[in-house]
């Protein structure tokens, strides 16, 4: 293998490990602020809005980004047994389904956080 292609290797998974970082992150920290908001206004004696499907939304969106980190390590120690066992072409490829599931899982998990920023939005009016 190149020293290009190995430099490129990590820097996908570089860039892998800095999405999943984001996607905790606006999940985790909208999941905090709605929280924090709701707190707020109930310690005002004001009636609350129902948040109850944005906060599912951005709850939902973190389990799946755990779980999408799942699948990716599973990705990863697949490719490294793969490395491992060598060029037999019944057991290479076999790392594909679990990388597959883990890009689903993940774009599932930006989804929910977007359903629930526009669900908070909505409710905000």
């Amino acid at each position: 293998m190149s020293a290009h292609w190995i430099e490129t290797y990590k820097s996908l998974i570089t860039i892998s490990t800095e999405g999943f970082k984001f996607s905790a992150l606006i999940n985790g920290g909208a999941a905090v602020a709605l929280l924090s908001y709701l707190g707020n206004i109930a310690g005002k004696s004001t009636a609350t809005m129902d948040m109850r499907v944005p906060m599912f939304a951005f709850l939902s969106g973190l389990a799946l980004c755990g779980m999408s980190m799942c699948f990716a390590y599973l990705t990863q120690l697949t490719l490294l047994n793969e490395e491992r066992i060598g060029a037999d072409p019944q057991a290479k490829g076999n790392h594909q389904w679990f990388l597959r599931i883990a890009m689903v899982l993940f774009v599932a998990n930006l989804v929910a956080f977007a359903i629930g920023a526009w669900t908070a939005v909505e409710r905000f009016r």
